[in-house]
């Protein structure tokens, strides 16, 4: 048993729909703390009432242009599910930051990575979960889950692309906090 679980912030932009996955499978199992989420937009009403309901003490911050230190304090890793910002060189620096990407890094860094697997072909798709760097989508990766391509319908992509993180993402999290 872990005594000492890890204290995670979370970046947003969407939906968040990874990021309720992981609160749903974590509020099971304690595996980790939330200490905040931040988000460019609006959170969804989804996460809201999730927290709410469940007495989660969870700081949240919505419309956020500029991603500051005091929306992390207190956070040993803070994890960009989705965060469609860049990261400022100070805040990199001073955290353990890692990201969510849809795509086998190093290939199709930046964004529409399934627009691009399918003007190359690709054979697989997948997502990477990599550390946070000064150049985007360049830090070390942490972790990557790949799927044969059967289908080469773009909205079908996008959803087997998010089944496969739903499935996984949350255990690479907890593989990567211990």
């Amino acid at each position: 048993m872990k005594l000492n679980k890890k204290k995670v912030s979370f970046l947003i932009s969407g939906k968040g729909s990874n990021l309720f996955q992981i609160l749903l499978n974590n509020f099971k199992k304690e595996y980790f703390y939330t200490v905040s989420i931040i988000s460019n937009n609006l959170i969804s009403d989804e996460i809201k009432k999730f927290i709410k309901v469940n007495r989660l003490k969870i700081k949240l911050f919505e419309k956020k242009s500029n991603l500051k230190s005091n929306y992390l304090k207190g956070s040993d890793v803070i994890f960009s599910v989705g965060y469609m910002k860049v990261i400022n060189i100070k805040l990199i620096d001073s955290y353990n930051i890692i990201n969510l990407h849809p795509s086998l890094l190093p290939k199709y860094k930046g964004l529409m990575t399934q627009k691009r697997m399918l003007i190359n072909n690709d054979k697989e798709f997948g997502f990477t979960i990599h550390k946070v760097s000064a150049e985007l989508d360049d830090g070390d990766i942490i972790c990557q889950r790949k799927k044969k391509l059967s289908n080469f319908n773009e909205q079908e992509i996008l959803k087997a692309h998010k089944d496969l993180e739903h499935k996984f993402v949350y255990k690479d999290l907890i593989s990567y906090l211990n």
